[in-house]
């Protein structure tokens, strides 16, 4: 007999085809509903509340007087939450974040009685490499899903294992291919016709996929209320269907009974990523949409510089400077910035396939989320420069400080912003000395008067503007910091910056020393030691690598094609036109020449068609004017090309590439992932006619850089992207970077490569994307796999610059000045090491421990095979342990010379080491003695 669980749920896009606000209202009737029924039908067993926990914020923000029924009714399992806050894409958002996302998940329902713990997938647009290790870090070792499995669902069950990159398992189940969690939407009040629509699901779908007598049937749609008679329909169905024993039950209880019957069974095995297209005759709406990668790009770069500020500033530089005490941790504030950035993270709001005004809003909780963090930043940074003891340097000069967030030593360009007096005298070079006094290449690239306004959160430096004269507080201006000033933007190579952490520095401005030029900038050429670039009259470039010896001619050559898509997949009208940058004539002027930095900028007026022909089979005719402007910048010591594209996007249904023919020949690509570095088939299989429902693509997501290697395993190139998620690499090496989609609507009316749009045909005007946007990445040459040729070191030294703090103006000698600099801290420090420059290992976060007065270190081992380095921390470190995502300890890590603890870990592990600082050790163990 087979066994049925009954499992009545919604789908719960907190944004989508509506906004949010529209959303809620509908939420806050959900749950309403759903306590009522709870309060008055004992035998309703229980509601699945999508997996996610934000529901319960959004519902008690509303109405706070059902806090303690809501949570009665959790505590009794009636009403199943989390463990995520939101339900993310999976591949569009950092791995960091989704540790967040399950984190908050978790806290959020655990209290109000209790999270799920098992990862719950419905409906993300395939999944990551590293999941089933993210799972099993937090307790889970199930999973539900759906789709991503392509071919492979059709030829394995519903029941399978799903191995993660580092080897980590789940008992995993895809859900119906046909419907998904939607198998049936609502079952009939007549129990005959229920009897009916059950033996037609169970028959028709999930028999035939199950290896087990033991099926799940999902009731239930997207914002479906719950269903006031399920439990007496059930029960009067039940004997009209003498075959099947009906349990109306929840998933956890299906997903247990499910791994215990398949228990020693040989399993099919999922491995890595899933980003698959269906391949299966059957999956009508099981569709990946690819193209959610470039839709809406500009939501994309925002979540990128939100998730550096916080995962590679905010926080750590906060853990340092409580660790310190010059400042306390700020907690709350930092969870909220979190949670800003979190609530933009729903699958569809991400993946920018929503209504116009759900972007607007995303747009809004950014800057809400960047605000904080921003001024977190500023404020940990701040107090800890004002720790330095510079009162060796020179009262005449400008003394500022370099703060390098990455967890390796860099040597490259430093951009700084130095602010000078309103009536500085003439200059025509800024001079830059290191703590030692010697000169640095350097060169004044822009000065202009300037209003500012700063704030500093400490009520006696308020004013910080302030600080450059010598007026006490009392008499400085009530209002905080608004200051008239010249800002001098300067270019100047440092000697090595120190890992996590930072250097010293001065300035001078200086009107008789007669800047350098032509050191990088060589006619239309940029030339340092390890690289040439030559750009050609159309504005394409030839980039020499001279460690290896290899050219790469033919690069930077931008394709606009048209797009009849729409919010999630690019469609080629049915007679595309493409047009290309080759052989247009483009204007090449020189943007900066000195000892420092070269850059060229490459200027066009591209005329693109407007828009799609009134019968979207065709480009129109009509014109427009689009202002392309290219920057392609090298420092001089350098090891990847910089480029800046600004587009002035005038027409609509197209989308914009740039192309890097790397002549590079392999069957495989790669690409940067959430705790990973995946390998992808260059080649693109289509799925058979019989099954297709989209077509199969060759776009892939990259967290920050992505490449080919040639099949030697000798040359390589890269391209890091800073927030452009979608890449391809063509089978003839070719690389291609999206740069814009612009689409008119959330589901298009008439695509050609997927069976039909998958969201409502709403117009998103919005989604065309007008207007100017600017768009970075480099080129990355190498030798070797990516990470011989530390592609990860160059691509995060573009995407992570540095950060400079200015304590003071020059001030005339004897003069007294409010921040001399006479505090603890040494004129260059590193507060966070790893040893040696080889070793695989990449920061994923420094922060606070959730529940514990102590400093995480999260890290994770990028290659394939057991990584191992020591890590040091600046202070004395009195306890160390390594611990779960959860955060619960695993076991005590042995430490040497009291800074330094010894890491190893096997390939694809992630790594997170939980460090008690000794005072913190012997303050405890002092209170212990004294109380007891």
């Amino acid at each position: 007999m087979k066994r049925i669980y009954i499992v009545p749920h919604t789908h719960w896009d907190r944004e989508w085809y509506l906004p949010y606000q529209h959303y809620r209202i509908r939420l806050t009737r959900l749950v309403k509903e759903l306590l009522n029924i709870l309060d008055n039908d004992p035998d309703y067993v229980s509601y699945h509340l999508d997996g996610q926990s934000s529901v319960l914020d959004d519902y008690l923000e509303i109405h706070p007087e059902d806090r303690e029924r809501l949570r009665t009714r959790i505590v009794e399992g009636r009403i199943k939450v989390g463990p995520w806050y939101v339900q993310p894409d999976e591949s569009l958002v950092s791995g960091e974040s989704l540790i967040r996302n399950f984190a908050l998940g978790i806290r959020k329902a655990e209290g109000m009685g209790g999270s799920l713990k098992f990862g719950y997938l419905p409906d993300m647009f395939g999944h990551i490499s590293q999941l089933p290790q993210v799972l099993r870090g937090f307790g889970m070792s199930q999973a539900v899903f759906w789709r991503g499995l392509g071919e492979v669902a059709a030829r394995s069950q519903s029941e399978l294992t799903w191995e993660g990159a580092d080897g980590s398992e789940l008992f995993a189940y895809r859900l119906s291919n046909q419907l998904g969690y939607s198998e049936l939407f609502h079952l009939y009040s007549d129990p005959g016709k229920a009897a009916e629509q059950i033996r037609g699901a169970v028959e028709r779908h999930l028999a035939p996929a199950s290896g087990i007598d033991t099926l799940l049937l999902m009731v239930g749609v997207d914002h479906m209320e719950p269903q006031r008679d399920l439990s007496r329909i059930i029960r009067e169905a039940t004997p009209l269907l003498p075959e099947y024993e009906l349990v109306f039950g929840t998933l956890d209880e299906f997903l247990n009974e499910a791994e215990r019957i398949t228990h020693g069974k040989n399993l099919f095995k999922a491995f890595g990523e899933l980003r698959d297209t269906n391949r299966v005759t059957t999956g009508a709406f099981n569709f990946l949409l690819a193209n959610v990668l470039s839709s809406r790009m500009y939501l994309k770069q925002a979540n990128a510089q939100a998730q550096y500020l916080l995962e590679r500033w905010a926080e750590p530089f906060s853990v340092i400077a409580s660790d310190l005490g010059a400042s306390s941790y700020p907690t709350g504030l930092l969870e909220q910035s979190w949670t800003y950035l979190l609530q933009n993270h729903p699958h569809d709001s991400i993946c920018g396939c929503s209504r116009d005004e759900v972007h607007r809003q995303m747009m809004t909780r950014f800057d809400w989320s960047t605000e904080i963090s921003g001024q977190l930043r500023d404020e940990a940074l701040y107090s800890l420069m004002a720790q330095i003891d510079a009162s060796a340097l020179p009262k005449e000069r400008i003394v500022f400080h370099v703060i390098n967030p990455l967890e390796r030593t860099r040597r490259d360009i430093v951009m700084t912003e130095l602010y000078l007096p309103a009536n500085e005298p003439s200059f025509r070079t800024i001079d830059i000395y290191d703590s030692e006094g010697n000169r640095l290449p350097s060169q004044l690239l822009d000065v202009r008067p300037e209003f500012r306004c700063v704030h500093h959160h400490e009520t006696g430096l308020r004013d910080m503007a302030m600080l450059h004269n010598a007026a006490p507080p009392e008499e400085r201006g009530i209002l905080p910091g608004l200051e008239y000033s010249l800002k001098a933007t300067v270019a100047f190579m440092p000697q090595t910056l120190p890992a996590l952490g930072y250097a010293t520095f001065t300035a001078v401005p200086n009107r008789k020393r007669v800047p350098e030029r032509g050191i990088i900038v060589k006619g239309h050429s940029l030339e340092n030691e390890w690289l040439k670039a030559d750009v050609h009259f159309d504005g394409s470039i030839t980039l020499y690598d001279k460690k290896s010896d290899q050219c790469y001619e033919g690069l930077l050559v931008f394709e606009d094609g048209g797009d009849g898509g729409d919010g999630y997949t690019y469609s080629a009208p049915l007679i595309d036109e493409v047009f290309t940058s080759r052989g247009i004539q483009a204007a090449v002027s020189v943007s900066a020449d000195g000892e420092a930095l070269g850059a060229l900028r490459i200027e066009r007026s591209w005329e693109l068609p407007a828009a799609l022909a009134p019968d979207r089979k065709r480009r129109a005719s009509e014109r427009r004017t689009c202002r392309l402007v290219t920057e392609v910048s090298l420092g001089v010591e350098d090891e990847w090309l910089g480029v800046k594209v600004t587009f002035d996007n005038q027409a609509a249904d197209h989308r914009l590439r740039v192309a890097f023919p790397t002549g590079l020949k392999s069957e495989t690509s790669w690409a940067s992932a959430a705790f990973d570095l995946v390998e992808r088939s260059v080649k693109v299989v289509q799925p058979d006619e019989e099954a297709w429902i989209e077509d199969a693509v060759g776009v892939f997501p990259n967290h920050g850089f992505a490449g080919i290697t040639d099949a030697g395993g000798k040359l390589g190139f890269a391209v890091a992207p800073l927030g452009l998620p979608e890449c391809e690499v063509a089978a003839d090496g070719t690389l291609y970077l999206t740069l814009l989609r612009a689409v008119g609507y959330l589901g298009s009316p008439d695509p050609l490569t997927i069976v039909s749009g998958a969201g409502p045909n709403f117009p998103t005007p919005d989604g065309q994307c007008p207007g100017t946007h600017t768009f970075r990445f480099a080129l990355v040459p190498h030798q070797g796999r990516p990470l011989e040729g530390e592609v990860w070191r160059k691509a995060h030294e573009h995407h992570l610059a540095v950060r400079t703090v200015q304590m003071r103006h020059a001030v005339t000698v004897g003069e007294k000045n409010a921040t001399d600099g006479t505090g603890a801290l040494p004129m260059t420090q590193s507060f966070l090491q790893l040893g040696g420059e080889r070793h695989p290992f990449v920061l994923s976060a420094l922060k606070k421990a959730d529940s514990r007065d102590s400093i995480l270190i999260r890290l994770f081992n990028a290659s394939d095979v057991t990584g191992r380095t020591t890590l040091r921390w600046w202070q004395k470190i009195g306890e160390a342990y390594s611990v779960d995502l959860a955060e619960n300890r695993i076991a005590p890590l042995t430490i040497s010379d009291e800074h330094e603890i010894a890491i190893e870990a096997d390939g694809k592990k992630i790594l997170t080491i939980e460090v008690v600082p000794r005072l913190q050790v012997v303050a405890s163990q002092l209170s212990s003695v004294i109380f007891s």
